[in-house]
């Protein structure tokens, strides 16, 4: 019997993987802030830390009394649950006259490794984390509101 080509072969140094793990005593990780597009009156970034009540009253404020056809929500990682929790509050405050469309996508984060050891340098670390936007849009202008005045004055005008 011959010897296998597997057992013939030296043996290769795999690759290290793809992230290698950085011990608390050579080095600490500062996770630095995402990139965020440059952001509009209609954004609304959801984090685990937002206040939902604060942000379904700016939602509903943005859709309603100011007339603004859509918004958008942006959330990443954990936040993600509490975006899509936030969207559904609006939906139902709305009396369901809203329209949702989601969006996911995968987000590429840096983080800084900065070393115990001043001589050594810095270093960076790539991540990937996911990512929606939920972009919530009226389907009529809400009874009271300043877009159903406009229109209904508009209407008035034609006649």
């Amino acid at each position: 019997m011959q010897p296998s080509k597997r057992d013939t072969e030296e043996h290769v140094d795999k690759p290290e993987s793809k992230r290698s793990r950085i011990s608390k005593d050579q080095a600490t990780l500062r996770k630095r802030a995402p990139v965020r597009p440059q952001t509009q009156p209609t954004d609304i970034y959801v984090t685990s830390n937002s206040n939902y009540k604060g942000q379904l009253i700016r939602a509903k404020k943005l859709l309603v009394e100011d007339g603004e056809p859509f918004i958008i929500l942006h959330a990443m990682g954990a936040a993600i649950e509490r975006a899509i929790r936030l969207a559904m509050g609006i939906s139902n405050s709305c009396s369901g006259q809203v329209r949702c469309h989601t969006e996911t996508a995968t987000v590429d984060l840096v983080d800084d490794v900065i070393p115990v050891d001043t001589e050594l340098d810095l270093d960076t670390n790539t991540r990937q984390n996911s990512a929606v936007h939920i972009r919530i849009e009226m389907l009529e202008p809400m009874p009271g509101t300043q877009k159903e005045m406009a229109s209904l004055q508009g209407n008035r005008r034609r006649r």
